[in-house]
């Protein structure tokens, strides 16, 4: 299928992932949209339109997307339960944040152990320049 029509079916799961629809079900939907278009444009041109009118005719057979998107908002069962729930969610996630925040730093040296060792070597080197400079400072004060 051209990319205009896989555009126009990004824009509609935009609007559904922005209206609280849960991201497994946006995928569903969207892919049973794309591959019924891809039916509709086939079937199109096999009985002799060309490649752009039958995208054309596949997007006009399977309608308005708003009105496809709002059908979609009527089920509360495909929504999120941080949209079904926002009273749960709003305690809940807020504990959860707070207590992997201190598992983020293992999370992140785990995924990126060059940048962690280059770290740690600046870290130790500043660390001897720092002990180097307070012993000069307290040898200059001894000697004086």
């Amino acid at each position: 299928m051209p990319d205009n029509n896989k555009r126009q079916f990004d824009s509609l799961r935009t609007a559904l992932l922005e209206s609280g629809v849960a991201p497994r079900h946006v995928r569903r939907i969207v892919a049973e949209l794309d591959d019924h278009a891809e039916d509709l444009r086939a079937e199109a041109v096999a009985q002799g339109m060309s490649g752009e009118d039958a995208c054309v005719y596949a997007m006009r057979r399977i309608g308005d997307q708003q009105q496809i998107a709002s059908r979609i908002l009527e089920s509360a069962d495909l929504r999120s339960w941080i949209y079904r729930y926002p009273r749960v969610a709003r305690v809940y996630l807020p504990c959860a944040y707070a207590l992997l925040l201190p598992a983020l730093p293992v999370f992140a040296g785990f995924a990126n152990p060059g940048i962690v060792l280059r770290w740690s070597a600046a870290l130790m080197l500043s660390a001897g320049v720092t002990a180097g400079m307070l012993l000069a400072l307290q040898l200059a004060i001894a000697v004086t």
